[in-house]
């Protein structure tokens, strides 16, 4: 649980033994080179190797830093890694960063910027609080110039505004669940940090959705469910949230229901990484009974429970799968679920470049937005009404490298959307 090879990612890093496998992985991947256009690292990684002749031994801590430095936790590496376990090699290379990253914490501390970002519901709670005010200060150009210089956060980062009534506060204003208990198919409700402060129609879109099936649907409490913490390694504080929303949901699963999440990065974290990091039968249990909402709705399909009276077609949609969603192998599910409302769909796999906090950071702002450049070239030569992706942050970040102008000027939406509005309900 929780290791790479003999290597912990919950106790403190035995420097020697880090050492011992990062050697190992990294002369397996020079010999390989599979992945050497997936993201910075492994270009990083790669050349490094090349500028020492290949022998690994003689990268530098600065080389070693970069390389994690550049890592954001994609995954897309371990989905198209051939040595990943059962394989006797056992690679893991995501799980090596986090520990490096884990062991850099340890050795040179973090940052209060790199500490701050990933606080992500204290955040959203203030954000949210003083949402008109927060909103208009973080469109002052003065303001983000100051911010870059001083913090550490690009002036050129576009970021999500702060809803002044959060997705909770919606559920509980509306009377909170519209279908009775005894309905067949019940569905405990994981918004999001995300869903909750700012993508808050992609809740309201959720929840519309699932009760126009005929699902009955709750929110138990919940937090962030920890994925921001691994760009610091604090796999400490992601056992925190796992226990926590753990403790918070598995009533709900041992009366039946099962739990739907509509962002691609909380619903891994629930079905791959809480088994991984805590473990126990309870997580066990919870995890087996996530899923994505797109991936639960389309079960709904396979049982014949899916509602098809669609009043509108959605169009042409060029749909940039999230790598978290890719690394789920659930296959395209909400490319099927809109093809079922009748939109024609263009499956986009290139990453956005996002990743949480990692592309708001000064250094990493260009690099993100070269990647994410990559994603709208190959979104531009499909002819699209809409453009989708099932992660708001990702949606944001194609907008901002051209997406939405190829859109005409419609932003990216969440498949959710698309198919709430292919119902003809009202947003």
């Amino acid at each position: 649980m929780g290791t790479v090879n003999g290597l912990s990612l919950i106790n403190p890093i035995d420097p020697a033994q880090l050492q011992k496998d990062t050697q190992r992985i990294y002369e397996v991947c020079d010999g390989c080179r599979r992945c050497f256009n997936l993201c910075p690292s492994f270009n990083t990684l790669l050349d490094g190797i090349d500028r020492y002749e290949g022998d690994v031994a003689k990268l530098t801590p600065t080389d070693h830093h970069r390389v994690v430095d550049e890592c954001y936790y994609c995954k897309l590496c371990y989905n198209h890694c051939p040595y990943t376990p059962p394989h006797q090699y056992g690679l893991d290379f995501p799980r090596l960063m986090i520990a490096r990253k884990k062991h850099l914490a340890a050795t040179r501390g973090v940052s209060w910027r790199d500490w701050l970002l990933i606080k992500t519901d204290v955040i959203g709670t203030l954000g949210s609080l003083l949402a008109p005010i927060a909103n208009w200060l973080l469109g002052l150009r003065f303001l983000r110039g100051l911010m870059d210089s001083g913090v550490g956060v690009h002036r050129d980062r576009q970021v999500l505004h702060f809803s002044p009534e959060t997705f909770t506060h919606w559920w509980e204003r509306r009377g909170a669940a519209q279908i009775p208990a005894s309905a067949p198919r019940k569905v405990a409700l994981f918004g999001s940090c995300l869903v909750n402060y700012q993508a808050t129609d992609v809740g309201k879109a959720t929840i519309q959705v699932l009760e126009k099936n005929g699902v009955h649907v709750v929110i138990p409490e919940q937090r962030c469910c920890g994925m921001p913490s691994f760009d610091i390694g604090d796999t400490a504080a992601i056992q925190k949230a796992a226990s926590a929303n753990v403790a918070s949901f598995l009533p709900w699963v041992e009366k039946g229901y099962e739990i739907v999440v509509p962002v691609p990065s909380c619903s891994l974290m629930w079905k791959r990484e809480y088994p991984e990091i805590v473990g126990g039968d309870e997580v066990r249990r919870v995890s087996e009974r996530t899923f994505d909402v797109c991936e639960y709705l389309m079960k709904l399909k396979r049982e014949g429970a899916l509602a098809t009276d669609f009043q509108q077609k959605p169009g042409r949609v060029a749909y940039q799968v999230p790598c978290h969603l890719r690394d789920q192998n659930i296959g395209f599910k909400s490319k099927e679920l809109m093809e079922c409302a009748g939109a024609q769909v263009e499956v986009i796999e290139k990453c956005s470049g996002h990743d949480g906090s990692w592309s708001a950071k000064t250094e990493f702002f260009p690099l993100s937005m070269l990647i994410a450049r990559k994603a709208v070239r190959v979104i531009e030569e499909a002819p699209a009404d809409l453009v989708a992706s099932d992660c708001p942050l990702a949606g944001l970040q194609l907008d901002q490298a051209g997406a939405k102008a190829h859109a005409g000027g419609r932003s990216t939406k969440h498949p959710i959307q698309i198919v709430r509005d292919a119902y003809g309900l009202k947003s």
